[in-house]
């Protein structure tokens, strides 16, 4: 059965229908999406290598974990759903922070797809190290720590060691609310 994505308006407002996945990044419609930034005392960011296979910035590094909403789907909802998806962590509510709304309005070139959401933001501070999640290998090939600083220089240099998805302005914004909310 196809994933649903309820749509909405450039102001995230509901349209009052749903599409296939597929068909919204094909059509390049508004949904929404949940962002949990998993920071740890050190002031890190955990960060994930996309699967090969993922539809869109497949096989680049994100700066959070998250995914979309399911139609009716509350953003904190969809963080704590996502966050037991594909880290195995089981959470509260009250775990999370919320720290905002950003719409982003990417693509992905390559495959020649829309990347239109809504996220609401969140953050979620750890002790854990990375090795010790347990993550969903369809979705995530690998999890590494990287400091603040780093992942701005990697958003940030033409030619960087470490491919991260390229939302450069937006995850930078992002960058500084997660440093003013720790």
């Amino acid at each position: 059965m196809p994933e649903l994505f309820e749509i909405f308006n450039p102001e995230n407002l509901s349209l009052g229908y749903t599409k296939e996945r597929r068909l919204v990044h094909e059509d390049g419609d508004w949904h929404r999406t949940a962002q949990v930034y998993v920071v740890n005392a050190q002031h890190e960011l955990l960060c994930n290598l996309r699967h090969p296979d993922k539809d869109v910035f497949a096989f680049l590094w994100d700066v959070s974990i998250g995914g979309h909403l399911s139609p009716g789907e509350t953003y904190t909802e969809g963080a704590v759903r996502e966050m037991w998806e594909e880290l195995a962590v089981t959470l509260q509510p009250d775990d999370l922070s919320f720290i905002g709304f950003v719409s982003i309005n990417g693509g992905d070139v390559v495959k020649g797809l829309y990347d239109r959401e809504h996220a609401g933001i969140f953050v979620w501070r750890t002790e854990r190290p990375a090795e010790d999640f347990r993550y969903q290998e369809d979705e995530i090939t690998r999890l590494a720590f990287f400091s603040l600083d780093e992942v701005r220089h990697y958003l940030s240099v033409d030619q960087p060691a470490v491919s991260f998805i390229p939302l450069t302005e937006t995850y930078l914004q992002i960058l500084e609310m997660v440093e003013r909310s720790l």
